[in-house]
């Protein structure tokens, strides 16, 4: 009988450790998928990903926020023992307001202040994409989404509905018979086309999205007029531009 009195001891005991054993799988279960941060992770999760709070050490070691198993939001990467980086990330890369140290025996610490995007140094100014085009526009706007992404959608109107500005007669749908405004080719060199999505065109405006592969990327594009465009976005999102020819 005595033996007993030890049961529900012993149950709870087993209880225990199978709850520490399930907590233990679950954080082994969460991953990090930034390459430089694979290793130990002890923070919070969702989905088997880290996310939220959390402290991540592979070949680098970063304390902040996660989202996604990458690093995201407000946080501090050390990259060995004599530099670290403290501001702002997106999907693992340094993107926006920050400060990169690097530490110097027996003197102050060499600080560089200012913003970066897709983890490179950008100075003073907030710079998220380069533009440069031969044919002259009335009116362009280059924005990214708020959150990350992978995609660019270029939008084009024009008044006339012809490539090269000139009018042109309608046909016996009222339409105008020339071809609006268009992207006619865009190629990348560094690789990051993954595939053409959707497309639209009327007589006076068309549309069309590519996917991409990541970022930063860079593209040449070439307008259904044979003028030619140079495109750099270095931001992670979906980007779009609109473009307005008033001709």
């Amino acid at each position: 009988m005595k033996a007993n009195h030890f049961l529900p001891a012993f149950f709870i005991l087993i209880f225990f450790n199978c709850t520490l054993l399930h907590a233990q799988n679950d954080m082994d279960a969460c991953k990090v998928t930034s390459k430089n941060l694979v290793g130990q992770y002890t923070g919070e999760c969702k989905n088997g990903l880290a996310e939220g709070k959390g402290e991540a050490t592979g070949i680098d070691h970063y304390i902040g926020s996660f989202k996604k198993g990458m690093p995201n939001g407000n946080g501090t990467m050390y990259y060995g023992a004599n530099e670290f980086f403290t501001g702002k990330f997106l999907d693992g890369l340094k993107e926006g307001r920050g400060e990169k140290h690097f530490l110097r025996k027996g003197m102050p610490d060499s600080v560089i202040r200012g913003f970066w995007s897709a983890d490179e140094f950008r100075g003073n100014t907030y710079t998220t994409y380069k533009f440069n085009t031969t044919i002259l526009f009335d009116h362009i706007e280059i924005t990214p989404s708020d959150n990350s992404g992978n995609s660019v959608t270029f939008e084009i109107a024009t008044t006339s509905g012809s490539p090269n500005g000139a009018a042109n007669h309608a046909n016996s749908a009222g339409f105008n018979s020339g071809a609006v405004l268009t992207i006619r080719d865009l190629l990348s060199p560094t690789s990051s086309i993954i595939k053409t999505g959707s497309q639209f065109a009327s007589a006076y405006k068309s549309s069309i999205t590519y996917e991409l592969t990541g970022f930063p990327c860079k593209l040449l594009g070439t307008f259904s007029n044979g003028e030619t465009f140079e495109l750099e976005l270095y931001k992670s999102a979906n980007w779009k531009l609109r473009f307005f020819l008033n001709q």
